[in-house]
């Protein structure tokens, strides 16, 4: 049986701080509050029509945020095999 880790043990593999984890691919912290009442009503009454249509677009900006930020890192990632070469 592996030994119990106590909660405010940090953890080991982790790369992001803490507080950052979970947010940095919001790009706008309102978004999250928008996630969070979009959640809440479809929880309370189900999704209409204009539910599932504002849900569509939050999830296509953080689509292409996520795309840009790859986009980014394969970038930098390609120079310096260049620049190793």
């Amino acid at each position: 049986m592996p030994p119990e880790n106590p909660a405010d043990a940090p953890d080991l593999h982790a790369t992001t701080p803490a507080e950052e984890r979970g947010t940095r691919s919001l790009e706008n912290p309102d978004d999250s509050a928008r996630w969070l009442a979009l959640a809440d009503t479809a929880l309370r009454q189900g999704a209409s029509d204009e539910d599932v249509t504002e849900t569509e677009t939050l999830a296509r900006k953080e689509q292409a945020a996520i795309k840009r930020r790859i986009g980014r890192t394969a970038e930098k990632v390609k120079r310096q095999s260049k620049s190793k070469h």
